[in-house]
């Protein structure tokens, strides 16, 4: 007994937090469209009861829709609602006990043997060392495996959203045991990953993924779209957070792998080239083709999950590459306005799905 209220105490709480967590977003992205000067264009009557009659009044806040409209021009009510994904959708699609445990990148090759991910040498569990056959080892094994890269990437293995703790290393620079006193457990350090020529034009300092999207419904995984993220800095993570508030381009590819005329900074501003005026336009995607496969077949696997976003990038080779994927905490509006709606043609089976709950 005083476990269920507890559990109800704590469902209470979380949904809460989520719902504040969404007003905030909306009013920091609303504020930054104010500090750039872009019109924020509010729905009309008229509009609203297009949003309403779609989602058969699950939408109780348009936010998501005025932002999106105001950013692209463009009035679409299938554009899914921040307050809604966070509050209601991602609660029914994934599974929030499992969260946590699934998605720790010290053992995203356990998950999935098959798959391409940067190579890791050391990986910490819960405080506990394993070299890269997940060999339980010593520290003292671990600084001398280190000691044997003169380059390679540090990540915090549980929650760093938005790259926070992700860093370069040059071993010359920082000893070993500073490194592991840093970080202190669960993280993993990684070979520098070397992307293709083709990713590397868009920015050359950071690794840029395609942010891939997949939804499982009843027995069948569907890809939904892809966006490519390039950093706008100069720094290391191409999701970082920029002092001139700009933030980070994303861009939509289609689905035959060419990226989308226009692109989308975080702030809302839009612009079809980079800084030095390269127009990415009608760029191929190497081995995009076959990164729809790829996505669908490993999401089979997390059947906890509905929906998946997973980071993929492309080796020099042409081989997509995983870097990590997202179960929890996943941002949807820049890949809106990129790509529109999130659940593209399977909105009004989200729709009739949460219906049904």
């Amino acid at each position: 007994m005083i476990k269920g209220v507890f559990d109800k105490f704590y469902d209470f709480a979380h949904l809460v937090y989520r719902r504040q967590g969404a007003r905030n977003s909306d009013k920091h992205y609303f504020k930054l469209l104010k500090e750039h000067q872009i019109e924020i264009r509010r729905l009309s009557k008229q509009e609203k009861k297009q949003v309403d009659l779609l989602w058969r009044g699950l939408v109780k806040d348009y936010s998501t829709h005025e932002l999106y409209y105001s950013v692209t021009g463009t009035f679409d009510p299938g554009i899914c609602s921040e307050m809604l994904f966070r509050t209601k959708i991602e609660l029914m699609l994934n599974n929030q006990q499992f969260k946590r445990a699934w998605a720790d990148k010290c053992y995203f090759e356990r998950i999935f043997p098959e798959l391409s991910f940067p190579h890791t040498f050391v990986r910490n569990i819960g405080g506990h060392f394993y070299d890269e056959k997940y060999t339980l080892i010593s520290e003292e094994d671990a600084i001398r495996i280190i000691e044997d890269h003169p380059k390679y990437v540090a990540k915090p293995s549980l929650d760093n959203g938005v790259g926070k703790g992700v860093r370069l290393i040059e071993t010359k620079n920082t000893a070993a045991k500073d490194v592991l006193k840093k970080y202190k457990q669960d993280f993993v350090l990684q070979d520098v990953f070397e992307q293709h020529d083709v990713l590397q034009r868009f920015s050359p300092v950071s690794v840029n993924v395609m942010r891939v999207m997949t939804l499982m419904l009843k027995d069948k995984v569907h890809y939904l779209s892809a966006s490519l993220r390039a950093s706008t800095s100069g720094a290391f993570n191409d999701n970082c957070i920029t002092d001139d508030g700009m933030g980070m381009i994303v861009i939509g590819v289609d689905d035959k792998g060419y990226v989308k005329d226009r692109g989308f900074f975080s702030c809302g501003e839009s612009t079809d080239k980079l800084a030095d005026g390269f127009k990415f336009g009608g760029v191929k995607i190497p081995g995009f083709e076959l990164i729809p496969a790829l996505v669908t077949n490993a999401h089979e696997k997390l059947g906890h999950f509905g929906f998946v976003s997973w980071d993929v990038t492309i080796d020099k080779s042409g081989k997509p590459v995983i870097m990590e994927y997202n179960i929890k905490g996943m941002g949807m509006l820049y890949y809106q306005y990129a790509n529109g709606p999130l659940f593209q043609d399977k909105t009004e089976d989200i729709i009739d799905l949460l219906k049904s709950k």
